[in-house]
């Protein structure tokens, strides 16, 4: 058989086009045979013809149970929306809720992490003189871009993960509104899905019932290079617990130095020792 021969699709038995082919372990699969997996599936490849006939017929079967879900609550994001029914203990993750899409029906039991990792792009900013040289200034400035990432981990037959990005484009450090928008949704997704463990975590960065930024630990406290808030605060060389303050210094929700405000390498401005965003500590 050549090279350019045309294949035959092993589930439908129809032929396959040039471009057409998705290999898998002991046989061929038609695009259109394709469509029909879930949008979850990663491991095509190394599935056998077998393998695919059995999860398509999983597919036909997901069918009815779309038809019978019931949207007991609905969570919106940019790209994909969190359907939950609470009557029959289930959930999926589409654009929306139609037999023609035949998104999984997963149920809530099947979840076993939740949670949204977020990448930082630090872009530093310059700017020309009278000689039209471009220089950095001194010390750095720097601007911040955030993607954030909403990874579901499941345990079923056909895929184990459901990971999609809660934003469309690159968010700036600059849009406090949208930075905390999506990072209140993807909090409403880990309490939704996880109930008894809600919480977020990503590399140097954990979230749970409530909000981190970069450098920053909250679980129902707050730690910062150098500080650590527990019902108090903690700092190098001083601890304070229950409200407890200590001489020079004023707390209210955060903690403020005098000396009015000032501009972070991260363009916050802030009033603190430390960057409320990025953690970083109040040049002197």
């Amino acid at each position: 058989m050549g090279l350019f021969d045309k294949k035959v699709c092993d589930i439908c038995g129809e032929k396959i086009g040039l471009l057409g082919n998705r290999k898998l372990d002991d046989g061929n699969l038609c695009k259109d045979c394709a469509k029909k997996l879930s949008p979850w599936f990663e491991d095509r490849r190394h599935s056998t013809v077998e393998d695919i006939k059995r999860q398509l017929e999983y597919r036909e079967k997901n069918k009815k149970a779309v038809m019978d879900f019931c949207i007991t609550r609905q969570i919106n994001t940019r790209n994909y929306n969190v359907f939950i029914d609470d009557n029959k203990g289930n959930f999926t993750v589409a654009r929306k809720l139609d037999v023609n899409e035949n998104p999984d029906i997963v149920p809530l039991s099947a979840v076993v992490q939740c949670r949204v990792d977020v990448e930082r792009q630090q872009n530093e900013e310059t700017y020309t003189t009278k000689d039209g040289e471009t220089v950095s200034y001194q010390p750095p400035v720097y601007k911040y871009e955030f993607d954030y990432t909403m990874r579901i981990k499941v345990k079923t037959p056909w895929f184990d993960d459901m990971d999609f990005r809660l934003n469309t484009f690159s968010i700036s450090s600059d849009n406090r509104s949208e930075l905390m928008e999506v990072e209140q949704t993807g909090h409403q997704i880990i309490a939704a899905l996880t109930p008894n463990a809600a919480g977020m975590q990503q590399p140097g960065m954990q979230m749970n019932n409530g909000m981190q930024q970069p450098g920053m630990q909250m679980n129902s406290r707050m730690q910062q290079s150098g500080m650590q808030m527990n019902n108090g605060m903690q700092q190098s060389g001083m601890y304070m617990n229950n409200g407890m303050q200590q001489p020079g210094m004023n707390m209210d929700n955060g903690m403020q130095q005098p000396g009015g405000l000032w501009k972070c390498q991260c363009g916050a401005e802030n009033t603190g020792r430390f960057c409320e965003y990025c953690g970083q500590p109040r040049p002197f």
